[in-house]
């Protein structure tokens, strides 16, 4: 068994929390479905005859598909997404067909903070803004983060943490 350093040493991993948004589009989407129904049962739209089926059944056909396609964006995101927290850097891999991946060591952190809107604090989601000290002084964002507060407090704990480097005692000196 190889032993592992400790710079591969994964401390949290995770990819965006959907599992809230599928359900609540997904209640949406049957509220919707109802109401339409019973709108076209009430006015007696709902046996005409459109393309050889009922006109209720192409509403249900067109929710059925708007539903989808909401869904899918959703997959996509949490596909391209991924976020790795090491005992020394922390990735963030964007992207499937070409993916982008942005590794912060504790060097290059700036800033960090949590964005909750009332819903996110409802569900215990949220985004994480992190800002380096690059040049370009550039911003990451990791989006519909689970537990963003627990996240955040990993993140500050790996990126707290003092640099010590030491030199070898073979440096030259000065003559």
């Amino acid at each position: 068994m190889e032993r592992q350093e400790s710079s591969d040493l994964v401390l949290w991993s995770g990819r965006p929390w959907i599992l809230p948004v599928v359900i609540w589009r997904s209640f949406l989407a049957v509220i919707v479905g109802v109401l339409l129904t019973a709108l076209e049962i009430f006015t007696m739209t709902a046996n005409y005859s459109v393309a050889g089926f009922y006109l209720i059944y192409w509403t249900l056909l067109a929710l059925l598909i708007a539903w989808a396609l909401s869904l899918a964006s959703l997959v996509l995101l949490r596909a391209s997404h991924r976020y790795v927290l090491r005992e020394d850097s922390l990735e963030i891999r964007v992207g499937i067909l070409t993916s982008r991946t942005s590794v912060i060591s504790p060097s290059g952190f700036s800033d960090l903070e949590v964005i909750q809107s009332l819903y996110g604090r409802i569900i215990g989601s949220g985004i994480i803004v992190i800002r380096t000290q690059s040049e370009t002084r550039s911003e990451r964002r990791m989006v519909k983060v689970r537990h963003p507060g627990k996240v955040a407090d990993a993140i500050r704990g790996v990126m707290a943490r003092p640099l010590i480097r030491v030199e070898s005692d073979t440096v030259s000196k000065p003559r």
